[in-house]
């Protein structure tokens, strides 16, 4: 498995798979370890959370820069990733206690409850695009529920997935996480493997279906969090400025590959025109070059295929009659850089129409009725977040209503908080993380009735 700099396409390191006699004993201590971690109470569980929400901050700078060299994320937004993950061992650190409290239920029984006690060895199957996060969303509470952890990460960021393995067990005598390093196809013995009890993974809707279908198998409890395509819905009576100014972010945020990112911009036609000089505007000012410079606002793509795969989407999108209104000049001649682009006169014979754009492509939609716009943002087979964008935040959260996402975002644009439920509906995938729902998606809700 090679770690190749996105930059400057060298080769980092090349790591070997684990043989099959280091699988077996990393799935045996896993389990050895669950034994005795359920037994620890809540209140223990969150000293040693503290414990690795220390090691990771003591750790910033290098996590930082090993996430920005190994999939070419700007530094300033590696930092960003390195202190949300410390936010989210805070929050949890702070709620998992109540979280997980018994629930008293009042039945004809002397006393009846509901215990939320760990399932055993969870696997996560994780992606490159934000190592530290997806990892630490994952883990922290499945661990804070009793559960011990093992992480298939990417294998581009495999030098990542080491140092979280680092930070999770430096000072603390369990094993609550465990590295392992192997290739997507040579995963299916894992998970079919009696020690593991339930999967997360977060990925391509073609991986989810495949892990699904081999959980299903085996009758094992899976979460998915798969592609999305986003709406950003910009109605006539919108502050323009504010929304071009987090349009901007919202695509361009880890260079456009995010699940999440804003990636069908629905616009009223009245405005369409203000909305995209300003937009042009805010683009032509964004540094893009080598992301360890802290000035830099625009990386490069993460890997060689992808570049390739929003390539081909653009040019099928124009060579069916798309109107290219927009490309970022002067893209470096090295490195997997795509150049920030804007097309409209998009329709459905179009990829871009039906599928994820994984980089910084904005496609541009209008329309004249606010029916227009609900239909086409539900005219897709995601359904992950979208945002509003209204100076009537009634009416706005009248359409939000009316839109099939996990998610959607009024005067702001989606993104994920510890404090809030994180998921999607349609081939975006199943299951919730975060908030007080994610710490229970690994969980067994057992009945315990008393007469």
């Amino acid at each position: 498995m090679l770690s190749k700099n996105p930059y400057n396409e060298q080769n980092i390191k090349e790591y070997k798979d684990y043989n099959q006699g280091k699988v077996l004993d990393l799935l045996e201590n896993a389990q050895k370890s669950f034994v005795t971690w359920k037994n620890i109470s809540i209140k223990n569980r969150i000293k040693i959370i503290d414990v690795i929400k220390n090691n990771l901050q003591k750790r910033k700078k290098d996590c930082a820069d090993q996430i920005t060299l190994e999939m070419g994320k700007p530094i300033k937004e590696s930092i960003a990733e390195i202190d949300k993950c410390v936010w989210l061992c805070d929050y949890y650190i702070e709620n998992s206690e109540k979280f997980l409290k018994s629930e008293i239920i009042k039945t004809d029984a002397k006393k009846s409850y509901v215990s939320f006690e760990p399932l055993g060895v969870i696997l996560g199957i994780m992606p490159w695009n934000f190592p530290f996060w997806q990892v630490f969303r994952f883990a922290i509470p499945a661990i804070l529920a009793g559960n011990t952890t093992i992480i298939k990460h990417a294998s581009n960021v495999s030098g990542c997935c080491l140092i979280i393995e680092e930070i999770f067990s430096n000072n603390i005598n369990y094993q609550l996480l465990s590295s392992l390093l192997l290739p997507a196809s040579k995963i299916e013995p894992i998970i079919t493997d009696p020690i593991i009890k339930a999967i997360s993974l977060t990925g391509s809707e073609k991986a989810g279906s495949s892990v699904a279908a081999i959980s299903g198998s085996k009758i094992k409890k899976v979460l998915l969090e798969l592609g999305g395509a986003d709406a950003f819905i910009v109605c006539e009576d919108a502050d323009i400025n504010t929304a071009a100014h987090k349009a901007v972010l919202a695509r361009m945020l880890n260079t456009g590959q995010s699940c999440i990112a804003a990636k069908r911009f629905i616009v009223h036609k009245n405005i369409k025109k203000q909305f995209l000089k300003n937009i042009i505007d805010i683009l032509d000012n964004m540094h893009l070059d080598n992301p360890i410079d802290p000035k830099t606002q625009i990386g490069p793509l993460a890997r060689k295929d992808i570049l390739d795969d929003i390539n081909k989407q653009l040019k099928d999108a124009i060579d069916k009659g798309a109107k290219l209104c927009y490309q970022m000049k002067n893209i470096p001649k090295h490195g997997y850089f795509f150049a920030p682009s804007i097309v409209e006169n998009i329709d459905s014979s179009m990829d871009i129409y039906h599928n994820e754009t994984f980089g910084p492509l904005f496609t541009i939609l209008t329309y004249t009725e606010e029916q227009e716009a609900i239909k086409i943002a539900n005219d897709t087979k995601y359904g992950l977040g979208g945002s509003i964008w209204s100076k009537n935040t009634k009416n706005a959260e009248k359409m939000a209503h009316q839109i099939y996402t996990g998610a959607v975002f009024i005067n702001e644009y989606t993104k994920s908080d510890p404090r809030l439920p994180f998921g999607g509906v349609g081939i975006s995938g199943f299951g919730r993380e975060l908030g007080p729902y994610g710490i229970k998606e690994f969980v067994n809700v057992k009945t315990i009735y008393i007469n």
